[in-house]
């Protein structure tokens, strides 16, 4: 999962169909005015265009606009924004570079016309103004591509090739030279039009002066060179269409280079692969390349499986290559990914294109752990993350928590500090003295989202965390904090009263969820958006986690004996009843700590009544819906244990199996897409999204196996059990490491899947090699069949009987008459 929160002024970005323009001001973004959606560009400034279509599919393009006056800092601001909006929307959005004076087609189609103001936002709105309005000379220029650019306001800039477009508020005239095109004379008229509705509300007058043949106007336009600084007889003076330049921006070339960008060997190179012609099948799925057009534009293709940091490199080499080929600054690039690619970029390839993958993949039938050199023994070492451990201070500070109520933020009363809700999201700003608090005053902006708060709830939460950032001049430090992963500072500023609360607030959009028939969103007695969930007989129950009593926190969970483990202490209430349950593996430290948590759960009037594993009357069973399995194995129920559960992520994402451990981890880290291998020391899981693919789930299996195998620990993997769960089927002793489980995971398994098995059973099964005629010849491909080949998983005798031929002989057909006995044989 992404460390860093991706900028809250995308939370709502690509939702809707159009435009979505972004400024850079002050090296942040800022939505752009109203304007700048008509086309006005100023050239001191940077952008970020997001254009969103929804039909037939969804498809984004990202655009971020360099003027020819941007600062080096802008331009840096305006491409890591465009990376970091591509990479919140998840979608393969296209991404291009688009500079001023040489913009894509694509680009120039979503404005009528295209104008550039000089200097930047601030300099250009303060330049005009109701006493001195500074007049503006626009050149219209191109063939199809027509852009309008501001120029110095003098006569040097006019010439006989082009239309150019005087503002001088009061009057627009626009001077069409008598060698201009058909296409810049409509585009010119376009512009003054434009000028007289987006810059003066319509109340400017257009005036139209035409240079005839002979370089005489038709019209009189004497304030028109007036204005430019000049006699009006300097019209038989005008500069030639040749000065002006030529209407074509860059010449195209047919030299192309095709350029890969891999980290396949262990690092980042970039190699030429081929010239013109190209082909598709010089592409492969693993990786990123360059595509050179010949110094006009570069296209940088990213294959479905290419790493992230092969994305990411390939936009930086290519600014490079860009540089050492001596090219413009202001060359084209565009970003593109697999089965996403633009008509342009297809056409550069000699061969009809394809739509369906015909690249190559690199890493087909190899083993997971060998296609990227995965060092299995690195797994053993432990590592730690210092900067999630950081304490800032000694907690004492002060804080000022607001909650999102309806989309706003709303303070909460001191009394409730620390009382949080599962369905809520919390922005708490937290001042302390540096230096035990000789030192100079520092703020903290915490904002905490709940595991079941909504969408536009976490979106407005950090919405106001920026809001509270720019109040106190950007200061602050900002820290989004998920449930579950609380620092241990965090939890530190509450002293030992974070609890965390089953429920949440009415949200402004959240639908109405029910939860054991209770309405979670209805308001409670008092009129307040609270809800505490309760069960029918109103019992609560809590699960403590913390090292300290100052330092830990209470989740509530649903009242239930199968939410008890033998590692931890749990809390459960009801009416004037306390009890404090201690498990049999957890420590006299977590013990007082569970000591301390009850004391602020319940009424210090009341009693509590401390129970240990193994001694529960028959009351605090009753409390709990009666005696059920609950996670209870070896190693939870070993007090002082020295070993704690370690989670990593198996993904293929970067075209090859990668795994890398999650610090800290909490049941948000269990994504449907991802395999998870948890080792939980006696027992190893290997957890399978519901919408994990089938080499990701391959690759965890064999990696888990190797894992236990090469364990230097002194674990005897024979006394390891090794389980593959799919998600929904979580057993206790999984669970159990997850603190506030909250069953969310559905059941969902396809027909011949179980939803729990041995790690070696699924093994086994992958590591087939044939399959009966009916399992290959059905609607569903069996696990491990290239669906492409599935002739070659018949056995020789199977193989002769459905097609009445050796394989031989199957083979000397032509690929024609194969295909046709396949399609006759369902084997297609």
């Amino acid at each position: 999962m992404p460390s860093q929160i991706s900028d809250p002024i995308f939370m709502e970005a690509g939702i809707k169909s159009g435009l979505t323009i972004w400024r850079v001001e002050n090296l942040k973004l800022n939505s752009a005015p109203p304007e700048v959606y008509k086309g006005v560009f100023y050239k001191g400034d940077s952008y970020v265009i997001l254009k969103t279509e929804k039909s037939p599919r969804t498809k984004h393009d990202i655009h971020f606009w360099l003027g020819a006056q941007t600062s080096k800092d802008q331009e840096a601001v305006a491409e890591r924004k465009a990376e970091e909006l591509d990479e919140f929307l998840e979608g393969y959005p296209s991404r291009h570079r688009e500079n001023q004076g040489n913009e894509s087609a694509r680009f120039i189609a979503y404005f009528k016309i295209l104008r550039y103001k000089d200097g930047s936002a601030k300099s250009g709105f303060n330049a005009i103004s109701d006493q001195v309005y500074k007049n503006r000379l626009y050149r219209v220029k191109g063939k199809r591509r027509i852009r309008v650019t501001e120029m110095p306001c003098n006569i040097e800039s006019v010439n006989s090739g082009d239309v150019f477009a005087l503002d001088t508020k009061q009057t627009v005239y626009v001077f069409y030279g008598s060698e201009s095109n058909k296409v810049e004379r409509i585009k010119g008229s376009q512009a003054a039009e434009h000028i007289k509705d987006v810059e003066h509300n319509g109340s400017s007058t257009v005036v139209d002066l035409y240079q005839d043949d002979k370089g005489k106007l038709r019209t009189e336009g004497r304030k028109f060179f007036t204005v430019l600084g000049a006699n009006p007889e300097y019209i038989n003076h005008i500069k030639s269409a040749e000065d002006g330049g030529s209407d074509t921006l860059v010449p195209q070339s047919s030299f192309m280079t095709l350029i890969k960008v891999s980290d396949c060997s262990g690092e980042m190179k970039m190699e030429e692969v081929a010239s013109a012609p190209l082909h598709q099948d010089l592409l492969s799925e693993d990786d990123s390349y360059i595509l050179d057009r010949g110094g006009d534009k570069l296209y940088v293709w990213h294959g479905k499986f290419s790493s992230r940091a092969e994305r990411k490199s390939s936009m930086l080499y290519a600014t490079e290559y860009i540089n050492e080929r001596g090219y413009k600054k202001s060359t084209q690039v565009t970003s593109c990914y697999q089965f996403s690619e633009p008509v342009e970029f297809r056409q550069c390839f000699a061969s009809k294109w394809k739509d369906k993958s015909c690249v190559t993949s690199s890493n087909v039938a190899q083993n997971p752990r060998k296609q990227h050199g995965i060092n299995i023994n690195t797994l053993h070492k432990k590592k730690e993350r210092s900067e999630a451990k950081r304490m800032f201070d000694d907690g004492n500070g002060e804080k000022q928590i607001w909650r999102i109520e309806k989309m706003k933020p709303v303070a909460v009363q001191a009394a409730k500090f620390g009382e949080f809700y599962s369905g809520d999201c919390y922005v708490i700003l937290y001042t302390y003295r540096e230096n035990a608090g000789r030192g100079k005053e520092v703020q903290i902006i915490y904002f905490w989202i709940g595991a079941q708060s909504s969408v536009d709830e976490r979106g407005a939460a950090a919405a106001f965390a920026v809001e509270l950032d720019d109040r106190h001049g950007g200061k602050p430090v900002q820290m989004r904090i998920v449930q579950g992963k609380e620092p241990p500072h965090f939890m530190l500023i509450f002293k030992g009263t974070l609890i965390v609360r089953r429920g949440g607030v009415k949200s402004g959009f959240r639908q109405t969820k029910k939860e054991n028939g209770n309405d979670e969103n209805a308001e409670n007695e008092n009129g307040e958006g609270d809800v505490e969930p309760s069960d029918e007989n109103d019992c609560q129950m809590f699960h403590v986690k913390g090292s300290t009593p100052e330092c830990c926190k209470a989740v509530e969970v649903i009242p239930s004996a199968s939410n008890l483990n033998s590692n931890d202490v749990f809390v459960v209430t009801y009416d004037i009843t306390t009890y404090v349950w201690y498990g049999k593996g957890c420590s006299s430290l977590e013990m007082r700590t569970g000591d301390h948590l009850a004391t602020t759960l319940v009424n210090k009037n009341y009693p509590m009544i401390g129970v240990h594993e193994g001694d529960e009357p028959a009351q605090f069973w009753s409390l709990v819906g009666g005696k059920q399995d609950y996670a209870d194995s070896v190693v939870l129920a070993t007090p002082d244990g020295d070993f704690a559960a370690r989670m990593f992520h198996v993904s293929n994402a970067k075209g090859y199996i990668a795994i890398e451990e999650i610090f800290d981890f909490a049941q948000e880290d269990l994504i449907e897409d991802d395999v998870i291998v948890l080792d939980c020391f006696d027992e190893v899981y290997v957890w399978i999204g519901a919408k994990a693919n089938e080499k990701e789930r391959k690759g965890g299996l064999q990696i888990a196996n190797e894992y236990v195998e090469s364990d230097p620990s002194g674990r005897d993997p024979d006394t390891i059990t090794m389980y593959q769960i799919r998600q929904g089927f979580e057993p206790p002793n999984f669970r159990a490491h997850f603190a506030g489980w909250d069953f969310r995971f559905k059941k969902v398994i396809e027909e011949g899947q179980k939803g729990v098995a041995t790690v070696k059973e699924e093994l086994e099964e992958l590591q087939r090699e044939f399959f009966p005629y009916t399992d290959l010849s059905g609607g569903k491909c069996p696990v491990g069949v290239d669906p492409c080949r599935k002739e070659e998983y018949l056995t020789d005798s199977d193989f002769e009987e459905v097609f009445g031929m050796s394989r031989e002989r199957y083979n000397s057909l032509a690929n024609w008459r194969k295909l046709n006995l396949k399609k006759e044989k369902k084997l297609f």
